[in-house]
């Protein structure tokens, strides 16, 4: 979305968050009851303590906590001096990768028309840890009548998409430039398409980031005139979801008006998990738990591109351990956890995001103690996204997370050598 920030200066010690994005609930000046939602994700491995976010001078309101992600990060409080939002809460060890979307609500939009930037800085204490810029928001006294968004396609990653971007002009003005946000992500090679009212026709466009920029234009145009540009050539993102574009009009460079509009990019939901596991040790005449060293078995990959909300869960089932005529226990003999160093860790893997996320609000209590049975076995849920959140691609563990995904296997003092195998099925189903 296009947002208007003044922006700090970034601490040299810092590293660059990633997929910097803020947004507003409203693009009207002065509106009341605003909420601001900031997402990013996380460069460095840290222990966190707050984040700051800057707004437009003259930012008011009495700022509340809304929806924040990931939970651990969540339950924190709110406060604005000056220019600066800061969100403190608990101290939470947070992976490199880890996705975070912190909503504030009530909060008042500067009355000064025109595009800021924010600057986000993670704080660990007193210390700057990632610091990064979002792109453009505006803020304009007066709205864009009836703005709209449509695609060609809305299929995730569909290559020669067409966007049609629609609205009425509020106010009168002579108008050089067109800008409308698109989602991380989106790319192809722009190109003019149909363009009206025909005055308006001959500008060239231009995609840098998350903006798309029609200019070469000197129009002037009506309170009331329907305007529409399509902009071919483009390729859908590969994360769906739901977004928002903000339309703004200028004139030599200042906000004239802006609008708001949603398009929902949507796919399937998917998993991509190992294509086998295995355990190797040795009988010591005792009890142990030993578990999968393959790096790459300590991860899976969730792709929800469906733009429904509904959450999802991944469950495991597994068939007896069975060597011959010989098998080892069903209670508990695999165990999930979030770590390769101990079985009984009470973390959850690390989830982070692809392009874009809305970070996962996972329930479940590690570690998971999954009963095999020689037929059906029952499933286990061993991650689960609330409903509103899990959109998109989220990464779970991974060899160099900080908490990978650790598949455990209990074997007793009494196992009979040998190789035992088991189908172990992982799923993912729509809904928490």
């Amino acid at each position: 979305m296009v947002t208007c920030l003044a922006g700090g200066a970034s601490p040299a010690s810092a590293a660059t968050l990633t997929s910097a994005v803020w947004s507003s609930s409203s693009s009207v000046t002065s509106a009341t009851g605003a909420s601001y939602t900031y997402s990013f994700t996380v460069a460095t491995s840290a222990s966190l303590s707050s984040v700051t976010m800057t707004v437009p001078t003259g930012t008011a309101g009495t700022p509340a906590v809304g929806t924040v992600s990931p939970g651990s990060l969540a339950g924190g409080t709110v406060a604005l001096a000056g220019t600066t939002l800061t969100y403190s809460f608990t101290a939470a060890q947070i992976g490199v990768g880890t996705a975070v979307s912190i909503q504030v609500t009530g909060l008042t939009n500067t009355s000064t028309t025109g595009s800021y930037t924010s600057t986000v800085t993670t704080v660990n204490g007193a210390s700057a840890v990632d610091t990064g810029t979002t792109g453009s928001l505006a803020f304009a006294g007066t709205t864009l009548g009836s703005p709209s968004w449509t695609a060609s396609s809305t299929t995730v990653g569909a290559a020669g998409t067409s966007y049609t971007y629609a609205f009425s002009v509020a106010s009168s003005a002579l108008i050089t430039s067109v800008t409308m946000t698109v989602p991380p992500g989106t790319g192809g090679s722009p190109t003019v398409g149909t363009i009206s009212p025909s005055g308006l026709a001959g500008g060239s466009v231009t995609l840098s980031g998350t903006t798309l920029t029609y200019s070469g234009i000197s129009v002037m145009l009506t309170s009331g005139t329907a305007v529409s540009i399509q902009v071919s050539g483009l390729t859908n993102t590969a994360t769906g979801g739901d977004y928002g574009t903000q339309i703004v009009t200028s004139s030599a460079g200042a906000v004239v008006d802006c609008g708001l509009a949603a398009l929902a990019v949507t796919g399937p939901l998917s998993l991509t998990l190992p294509g086998s596991l295995t355990w190797a040790g040795t009988l010591t005449g005792r009890d142990q738990s030993i578990y999968d060293t393959t790096s790459s078995d300590q991860g899976l990959t969730v792709s929800d591109q469906t733009a429904t909300g509904a959450g999802w869960n991944v469950t495991i089932a597994a068939t007896t351990f069975t060597n011959g005529t010989h098998t080892l226990p069903d209670a508990g003999t695999l165990v999930l956890a979030g770590s390769v160093s101990s079985a009984t860790a009470t973390t959850a893997p690390t989830a982070g995001c692809g392009t874009s996320c809305v970070p996962p609000g996972d329930t479940v209590g590690y570690p998971v103690a999954i009963t095999t049975a020689a037929t059906s076995p029952q499933p286990f849920s061993v991650y689960t996204a609330q409903a509103s959140s899990g959109l998109g691609v989220t990464t779970l563990g991974g060899s160099s997370s900080a908490d990978p995904v650790g598949w455990w296997l209990k074997v007793p003092a009494n196992a009979m050598a040998g190789s035992y195998t088991s189908t172990v099925t992982v799923s993912i189903v729509s809904g928490p």
